[in-house]
């Protein structure tokens, strides 16, 4: 499968998770059901998935502004950056929708840097690199990783998750 399609089906799984997620109450959204100094609940990872696609696509790989400050205030610490219980949910997706909107409106510049075959450095403090294309993969499935953590905390807290296999999403 070739990136553009995958995050096409990307898009239309955030569609399903995004209605489930506005169906259900705050109190649900807010509560910890992670033991963990991470992301502990869903709207810790709403945020995150946000954030890690904003920052790869747009900083490390664009050499462009974040969208966040436009949405989140920046993070001093690793608890600012994690927990986001207390923001609405509508404020998290409006960010998240951002972030889609401009990563789509910037698909042609990113795909060019792919074919540039650009290496992108890993991580701030290190002199690792990785491939443009390793980057877009690689924040795919984050996206992935953590969309299944969200629906799996969906189930834990007694709601019905959405079902966002892609086979179900692509099939005709």
């Amino acid at each position: 499968m070739q990136t553009d399609a995958f995050y096409a089906y990307l898009t239309r799984a955030r569609r399903l998770l995004w209605t489930t997620l506005r169906e259900l109450p705050d109190e649900a959204l807010s509560k910890p059901v992670v033991p963990t100094e991470g992301a502990r609940c869903i709207k810790d990872l709403v945020a995150h998935i946000a954030v890690v696609e904003d920052g790869w696509f747009r900083g490390d790989m664009l050499g462009q502004p974040f969208i966040m400050p436009g949405f989140l205030t920046d993070p001093r610490s690793a608890d600012e950056y994690w927990h986001r219980e207390n923001e609405t949910l509508e404020h998290l997706l409006a960010y998240w929708e951002a972030v889609e909107a401009d990563t789509l409106r910037r698909w042609p510049d990113l795909m060019a840097v792919v074919a540039e075959n650009r290496r992108i450095p890993a991580l701030d403090d290190r002199p690792e690199t990785v491939s443009a294309d390793e980057v877009m993969w690689h924040v795919m499935q984050h996206e992935v990783r953590h969309t299944a953590q969200i629906v799996q905390m969906i189930r834990m807290l007694g709601y019905e998750p959405p079902s966002l296999d892609l086979v179900f999403l692509t099939m005709r």
